[in-house]
């Protein structure tokens, strides 16, 4: 069994794994209101990441709030 600071640490480790996932969504974001934008493939390809980190923060999140509850 995983002492209370083990978890608290994995939960650190997942918060800032959140973190990451949304300021890569941030820079894809620019991206596409910047250059990238003017070409399809690039502005598709950014989207396409953008969903695929969105869907990585939603595990992160689920993950989070598994461990979370087990905390007492």
């Amino acid at each position: 069994m995983k002492t209370r600071i083990e978890k608290l640490q994995i939960l650190v480790g997942l918060e800032e794994g959140i973190q990451s996932f949304k300021d890569r969504i941030e820079l894809k974001h620019d991206s596409i209101n910047g250059c990238g934008g003017m070409f399809k493939e690039l502005r598709d390809k950014y989207t396409d990441d953008i969903h695929t980190y969105t869907m990585c923060i939603k595990r992160l999140e689920q993950r989070f709030n598994k461990v979370r509850k087990t905390l007492k």
